[in-house]
């Protein structure tokens, strides 16, 4: 009867976290590139395209293809991108609960720090290969902790079969990102031999360290005979490795301190990290809490690799959760070591009470809104129950390129937000629709600059300047357009340029 209470609760809390997911993610508006990006990689994975060959992207293939076999079942449209991302991000939010849960933290302390960390993430959620990683990461934190509890405290204990399965949940992260995924899995394999002090526990350990590797090479063997069977291993490795030199854009990690939640968030994480360090590394490892805040150390730095080298406010919170995690575990610890009294215990019982009564209530009217504006839905193709006010934008660039189609020439916007027009005329462009630095191969900019001399009867759009650009934006591609192709004309936010005839 008590495990079938735990289930339904359970199932319960993942409902309230569903909720909560989907009035973070749909009401935005069309507006997102990230959002859209990651769609125009599934779209082409549903119309039978194959990574690297057919559309280029920097990171690994799994999200795309996983996303896109969804799309075949549910339907070819952002809003099911979007439904992923709600079970996506909610999964994540359980799986926090349950490692807190493991943790063995007072319930009511649990359910207040989740809604702080709920609101802290509200607007970064969406579908994105490092929050798939995160997801990863935390369950891997869960079966470690759970084995540890079950398993008398013993760190040393070798699962066996276990340890493979493990290997294959980690190593899969490989599959979505390759640096995030490889760092992940390294610390993942090897991270026990920092408590060896014997030469009993080395034997222990190196079966350990053998079985965690055969299971995390299972997820690259198979994407060795993917690649090979599609024939497609010299454009994987001109995209998703050579290519990654290309990339130079960074933002420092000093651009995150600054004076709110997010800047004293980037200080307190590293000082976390530090004080972990010199309590289970430096500290030798006794006692049950520290074994526990050991695992939470080793996954914290293997999930901060995220943060660089772009420093920016969503990969620093994916980065920090384990992080976050364990704050919550310390200063749980700390308030057990005064005995707090039961009038804290009340406060964090009422707290949490109210906290999770508001966000529900708060949640349910974001979704009444969302759904009051059906007037304010997208029209336009794969768009739609998308809240938009682009559409008439739209309209106009995709007229336009209707019409230079039928004159018999293509047009090429070289901007970030080309998949923006493209996607309601199921055009894909390769290089051109995901128009990035260090996504356009081992040529980078210089080889898109042969290639559109290379091409006839071509038209370019590119962003005027009275317009802000992205900031990873080829700009050689850009400066050399303008100093040498005729300026044509305007339209919508773009200029009009064509070879000299």
């Amino acid at each position: 009867m008590k495990k079938n209470n735990m289930i339904k609760r359970n199932i319960v809390i993942y409902i309230i976290m569903l909720i909560l997911l989907m009035a973070s993610i749909l009401p935005r508006k069309l507006n997102d590139l990230d959002e859209l990006w990651n769609y125009n990689f599934a779209r082409n994975i549903y119309d039978g395209k194959l990574p690297y060959k057919d559309f280029n992207m920097l990171q690994m293939p799994l999200l795309p293809i996983i996303c896109g076999t969804i799309l075949k079942i549910f339907g070819n449209e952002l809003i099911v991108m979007r439904a992923i991302g709600i079970f996506l991000n909610a999964t994540i939010l359980f799986m926090a609960y349950r490692i807190l849960e493991q943790l063995k933290i007072n319930k009511y302390y649990i359910y207040l720090s989740l809604g702080v960390i709920y609101i802290l993430y509200f607007k970064y959620f969406c579908v994105d290969y490092n929050f798939a990683i995160l997801l990863i990461t935390l369950g891997t934190i869960y079966i470690e902790l759970k084995h540890l509890n079950n398993n008398n405290n013993d760190i040393f204990k070798n699962y066996k079969k276990n340890e493979i399965l493990l290997g294959i949940l980690v190593g899969t992260s490989i599959l979505f990102k390759q640096t995030t995924g490889l760092f992940l899995s390294i610390i993942f394999i090897f991270y026990k031999l920092l408590l060896v002090s014997q030469k009993q526990e080395l034997k222990i350990v190196i079966p350990i360290i053998c079985r965690r590797l055969i299971g995390v090479c299972i997820p690259i063997i198979i994407l060795c005979i993917y690649l090979t069977l599609n024939n497609i291993w010299y454009e994987f490795l001109d995209y998703a490795i050579w290519g990654i030199k290309t990339f130079d854009n960074v933002i420092l990690y000093n651009n995150l301190i600054k004076f709110n939640i997010l800047g004293i968030l980037s200080i307190l994480v590293p000082l976390t990290m530090l004080y972990m360090y010199f309590k289970v590394i430096i500290k030798k490892v006794n006692t049950n809490e520290q074994k526990n805040i050991f695992i939470l150390f080793v996954y914290s730095i293997a999930s901060f690799i995220v943060v660089f080298p772009i420093s920016g406010s969503t990969h620093f919170l994916i980065g920090s959760m384990p992080t976050l995690i364990a704050i919550i575990y310390i200063s749980w610890l700390k308030l057990k070591d005064i005995k707090i009294s039961n009038k804290i215990k009340k406060i964090c019982k009422i707290s949490s009470e109210y906290i999770i009564l508001f966000l529900i209530e708060y949640s349910c009217c974001f979704i009444i809104i969302y759904f009051i504006n059906y007037n304010n839905f997208s029209s336009k193709n794969h768009y739609k129950y998308i809240l938009s006010n682009l559409d008439a934008n739209i309209t106009q660039i995709d007229n336009y390129i209707l019409e230079q189609n039928e004159n018999g020439k293509k047009v090429y916007i070289l901007d970030a937000r080309a998949c923006l027009y493209m996607i309601p005329l199921d055009k894909y462009n390769k290089n051109y629709d995901m128009f990035l630095k260090g996504n356009l191969g081992t040529k980078g900019e210089i080889g898109q600059i042969e290639n559109l001399e290379k091409e006839e009867n071509i038209v370019v759009l590119i962003l005027n300047d009275n317009y802000s650009r992205n900031w990873q934006n080829p700009e050689k591609v850009r400066k050399y357009i303008i100093n040498n192709w005729n300026k044509k004309g305007e339209i919508g936010k773009f200029d009009i340029y064509e070879k000299e005839q």
